[in-house]
């Protein structure tokens, strides 16, 4: 049999009794490896950053910056959980991707649940760069928190400060703008391919050249569709698909 394999974890946490918790917890989880901690959000920040992790634990009340900020400037993200001592982050925790929401005071019981549900996540998903930490793309439209599979998604287009998303069965809009939306999906899969298009390169049919330097995106979807690829953008693409 090979060796078990193990998952770093970092943790973002300012209180001393809670952060002694969270590592005893892991601890007792042979699986996990505590990799990394921080007291404030800056410090959380730049380390998350810097450095690969599998799994984070993310306060959402921390000094300077908070865990919510924290997740919404990391270009690439960890799969991650949320604690708090509050409960009205929980609608935010998941539209951000968290992969569950713990509830402090909360118990070695609690803490097993979660860390099965983002181990089997991971597992799941351990082919595709880890971004948003969830099976899909959450979206918010109205009341209503939509989870979309990323193997849905056909393309993403810019609507000014907005973003549509456009998958096999109907369009979603997001009062997110692209580049924000862009950062919650796998980077190996959704590539930038103009200013107003992000696109799942699974679902480009072939590339055509025009004139002038100009190529357009033919897309695998209902309607054929043709998206035109901005010249910055076409490098990338080339070295993807190799045009």
């Amino acid at each position: 049999m090979g060796e078990a394999e193990i998952y770093t974890v970092f943790i973002a946490e300012d209180e001393q009794p809670a952060r002694d918790l969270l590592t005893s917890y892991i601890f007792q989880r042979t699986e996990l490896k505590l990799a990394g901690w921080s007291m404030n959000g800056k410090d959380a920040l730049e380390k998350l950053s810097e450095n690969s992790y599998d799994l984070a634990f993310v306060d959402i009340n921390l000094p300077v910056l908070t865990g919510v900020e924290i997740i919404e400037k990391l270009e690439q993200r960890p799969y991650f959980i949320f604690t708090t001592a509050y409960d009205n982050y929980a609608l935010k925790a998941f539209e951000l991707g968290a992969v569950d929401y713990l509830l402090k005071p909360f118990s070695m019981e609690r803490f097993n649940t979660a860390v099965d549900k983002a181990l089997q996540v991971i597992s799941s998903n351990s082919s595709r760069t880890k971004t948003s930490g969830t099976i899909g793309l959450s979206v918010k439209e109205d009341e209503n928190y939509y989870i979309l599979p990323y193997d849905e998604i056909i393309y993403l287009s810019s609507n000014g400060k907005y973003s549509r998303i456009h998958t096999k069965k109907r369009i979603y809009k997001t009062a997110h703008t692209l580049k924000e939306t862009q950062k919650k999906l796998p980077a190996d899969i959704f590539y930038r391919i103009h200013k107003k298009y992000v696109v799942n390169i699974e679902y480009i049919s072939h590339v055509q050249y025009l004139m002038g330097g100009q190529y357009a995106a033919f897309l695998k979807d209902k309607g054929s569709s043709m998206l035109t690829i901005g010249r910055a953008y076409i490098p990338d693409l080339r070295g993807k698909l190799s045009f």
